[in-house]
């Protein structure tokens, strides 16, 4: 036996099923004639779900479209899973473009988990890395962690002693750390230049989710050679991916 459907909470789920991976925009006249509402009546319910943040509003064009917190409550159901999905095909592009490997992270108490991996085709040799734990001073993702997670901060790794130096070229100078992720925050990636392993070069861009909480890195690992041919144009296309994804998670730029 059927309960009884509360009319209000029906018409809001209603406008909410408005959209789709093919309508992602709708005026408020739109949503009133696709679900049979007057626009004041729809108007009244957009308002509240505008408020909730289950709906957002285009600055430009005064159109509603979902809001974050779907991408909020999303993460409650499998995290991973969303993050991979959102990203796997801008992964695909980068990898496709510059014949390389593109590492996706999720970050989580310290550790990384890799959730996807893109090998170009046209690759001969990859590189790839199989330790989770990461050295927060010295790895490309590490020091993102530092740059922007809460979880984790220069402070904390001296205190409790955790910097280890891997190479001649890892990072144990605390000024020196600083710098480093002062400049990571002004360009918005990190490199690891033979700081894990000699000869290894790492490019490291955030992922960021709902509120801008900081919860995964891109990166690609290559040869030292390798990797600073193809920096200059490599980097920027990094950084907007880093944005791009972030922007599908719910960050926004503040």
């Amino acid at each position: 036996m059927e309960g009884k459907t509360i009319q209000s909470i029906q018409r809001a789920i209603d406008i909410m099923n408005c959209f789709n991976e093919n309508v992602h925009e709708l005026s408020l006249k739109e949503i009133s004639e696709k679900v049979g509402l007057s626009k004041s009546t729809a108007h009244g319910i957009v308002s509240t779900l505008l408020k909730n943040s289950y709906l957002e509003q285009n600055e430009k064009n005064s159109n509603y479209s979902l809001g974050p917190a779907f991408i909020e409550k999303s993460f409650i159901v499998n995290e991973d899973v969303l993050i991979k999905n959102i990203g796997h095909k801008y992964l695909v592009k980068i990898s496709e473009e510059f014949s390389v490997t593109v590492n996706l992270f999720l970050f989580k108490r310290e550790h990384l988990k890799l959730i996807d991996r893109v090998q170009s085709d046209s690759m001969y040799y990859t590189i790839s890395t199989s330790i989770t734990k990461i050295p927060l001073n010295a790895s490309a993702s590490g020091k993102l962690a530092l740059a922007y997670s809460k979880d984790v901060n220069i402070d904390k790794i001296f205190s409790k002693n955790l910097l280890y130096k891997y190479t001649n070229s890892t990072i144990i100078d605390r000024e020196t750390l600083i710098e480093e992720i002062y400049k990571i925050r002004e360009d918005g990636y990190s490199l690891e230049r033979s700081e894990v392993e000699l000869g290894i070069y790492c490019i490291s861009v955030p992922i960021f989710k709902v509120n801008n909480v900081f919860v995964g890195t891109a990166s690609i690992m290559a040869t030292r050679e390798k990797l600073m041919n193809i920096l200059p144009k490599l980097a920027p296309k990094m950084v907007a991916m880093s944005k791009k994804i972030s922007f599908e998670l719910g960050a926004r730029e503040e």
